[in-house]
This record gives C-alpha cells, sequence and structure tokens, in this order.
C-alpha cells in the first residue's frame, strides 16, 4: 500500500478516486482523468516507493494535464488557488498568481485560508475573470475557470447553503452574460 504525505506531514492511503475526482472536478474528460490515474499509478509503481508527496502527484498530474488538456490544467491550477489557498509553482515560473509573477521555484506554496466563506467572494472572483477577458483570456479557459469555481461552490460544506445559492445564481448569470445556458443543478443544494 502507497502512502501519500501531505504538505502537513501526514500521510494517508493512495486513493486513485481522490485524484480521478479532482481532475473530474477541474472538468477533465473521464477518459483523459482515467487515463492519468492509470499512468500515475504505473509511475508509483516504476518508481517502487512505498511514499510519493502530493507536491509530486500534483507535479505528475500538471505534466500530464499540460499535454492531453491544457485548458483542464489551467482551471485545476485556478481551482487550488481558490479553493486551496495555496499556487502551484512548475519549471522555476508562477503558474497562477493573483496578481502579477513571481519566481519560486518547483514548489507548492500556501497563500491563504481554503475555499470560500460568501458569495461575495465569488463575485469578486467573476469580476476578476470579466478583467481578465479584456486582457485576452480565451472564453474556453473562462468557462473551464467557471466551471472549477461552480464545482467548487458545490463541494464547499462549511459555506451556508444561502450563500451558495447566491454564488451559483452570480455564476449563471455571468454565464448568460457569455452567451452560454447556465448550469444546472443535479441534485438540491445541502
Amino acid at each position: 500500500m502507497v502512502k501519500v504525505i501531505k504538505r502537513s506531514g501526514e500521510e494517508e492511503e493512495f486513493l486513485e478516486d481522490k485524484v480521478y475526482n479532482s481532475l473530474i472536478n477541474a472538468g477533465a474528460s473521464e477518459e483523459v482523468a482515467k487515463q492519468i490515474v492509470k499512468e500515475l499509478k504505473d509511475w508509483i509503481k516504476i518508481e517502487g516507493v512505498g511514499k510519493i508527496s502530493t507536491d509530486e502527484i500534483r507535479r505528475f498530474i500538471f505534466n500530464r494535464l499540460r499535454v492531453l488538456e491544457p485548458d483542464v490544467l489551467e482551471s485545476w491550477q485556478f481551482y487550488d488557488r481558490i479553493f486551496k489557498g495555496r499556487i502551484t509553482f512548475s519549471d522555476g515560473k508562477v503558474l497562477v498568481v493573483d496578481k502579477g509573477h513571481l519566481y519560486l521555484g518547483r514548489k507548492v506554496k500556501d497563500i491563504g485560508n481554503k475555499g470560500l466563506d460568501n458569495s461575495e467572494e465569488v463575485k469578486e472572483i467573476l469580476e476578476e475573470l470579466k478583467e481578465d477577458m479584456k486582457y485576452g483570456l480565451s472564453p474556453k479557459t473562462v468557462n473551464a475557470r467557471l466551471y472549477a469555481l461552480f464545482m467548487g461552490v458545490l463541494k464547499k460544506k462549511d459555506m451556508p447553503k444561502e450563500e451558495k445559492i447566491k454564488s451559483i445564481e452570480l455564476i449563471n448569470n455571468f454565464r448568460k452574460e457569455m452567451g452560454c445556458k447556465p448550469y444546472e443543478l443535479k441534485q438540491p443544494i445541502q
């Protein structure tokens, strides 16, 4: 059994479902998510290690997404920043930063609290997306970020129900402004 060493130093069992679900939540196709999970398991076997860090797993996934679904890579990085409170660096360059660019090497850095607390924070992110669109961010990338934001709001366990409803309404209004259909809920908000 392979153990994953979390950033806190805590260890937990490697669960391929956890990797698969994070890829799906970021917008990866089922085919690509399954392929990356299989490749990751094969890579872990080849390395022959009993323990692997979350940073190593993340770097592996980033490299595969960069090739297989670059738009999903971008939305996964966005999800990491917004809902995990961290930014990931690869190839010596920053991949996602609130504003500007930094050089911090090939590491993951925590940048704040995890997740969103209320619809006002979602509104701020949507305003950031509007601004990014003015500077040429593609509609495909915006949609990938919106999906990651939508999934993150739905999965946020400690966000009050009323705030989730407001947040989803804000996201769907943004999609309508872009000429896209709003996201439909498959089950009631909890």
